[in-house]
This record gives structure tokens, C-alpha cells and sequence, in this order.
């Protein structure tokens, strides 16, 4: 479960942040399976209470159909050990834009924004794959 801010607490630490995000990005591949098994007329409601010593059986059966008849949930993910390493030492990763912002007093400013006075010709385009690598994929 990702970590939520105490009473009274305006940002959390680093560290909490890190692991709220490692944890959230865990999750999401978690619920995305729970999803697709729910997408199942039979599973997608209640079922009644006689039906719970096959519910197990069930799930089993909806998810081996799913393995073998429906897309992967991260396509083009080939290697997934080594996205897991790099998830893991991004949460571990220090930043310093916290320690900044509360330097130079940045979060009592106020900003007036403009528009930008140069075309932005050099930005980086980036495609799907860019993208993944950034974020460490979906």
C-alpha cells in the first residue's frame, strides 16, 4: 500500500516518496491482472456463497485461458529483471530538489508565467521506447 501523508505532514521524506512510487508501480501491474480476470462474465459480480470452495479452480481456469489466448499485459517488456533492478535503485536514489525548494524559500513564491520567447526546435522528441526507459516502462 503506497504511503500516505500524516496529519499535519505538508510533503513526504524522500524516502517515503521513493518507496510510495516503487509501491504504486507494483500495484498497477497487480490491479491490471485483477482487471483482466474480473473482465469474465462469471467472475465480474457476486458469486453465491455454494460456489466458493471452486472459486479457486475457477480463477485457475480464467487465468491459464488468459495466458494462452490473450496479449501480454506489457508489451515489449522483454526484460523484466532488469527493469525490476532499475526500479529498485531508483527508489533508492536521493534527490535534492526537496532540500532546495525548502533553501530558497521556493514554495512561498509566487510564479507568474509567460510564454516561452524561443521556439522550442531542440527539445527532444521521444518516442514509446524513450519513454519507457525514463519511466521505467508502463
Amino acid at each position: 500500500m503506497p504511503s500516505f501523508l500524516t496529519k499535519g505532514q505538508k510533503q513526504m521524506t524522500t524516502d517515503e516518496a521513493n518507496a510510495s512510487r516503487l509501491v504504486t508501480k507494483v500495484r498497477w501491474v497487480v490491479e491490471s491482472a485483477n482487471a483482466r480476470i474480473k473482465r469474465w462474465k462469471y467472475l465480474s459480480h457476486v458469486l453465491p456463497n455454494k460456489q466458493v470452495p471452486y472459486i479457486g479452480d475457477y480463477v485457475c481456469i480464467v487465468c491459464g485461458i488468459s495466458n494462452k489466448y490473450l496479449p501480454p499485459l506489457s508489451p515489449g517488456c522483454d526484460n523484466e529483471e532488469a527493469l525490476a533492478s532499475k526500479m529498485l535503485h531508483l527508489s533508492k536514489r536521493v534527490y535534492t530538489l526537496k532540500q532546495r525548494v525548502e533553501e530558497e524559500n521556493l514554495e512561498r513564491r509566487k510564479t507568474i508565467w509567460k510564454e516561452p520567447d524561443n521556439i522550442l526546435d531542440d527539445f527532444p522528441l521521444l518516442d514509446e521506447e524513450d519513454l519507457r526507459n525514463i519511466t521505467c516502462g508502463v
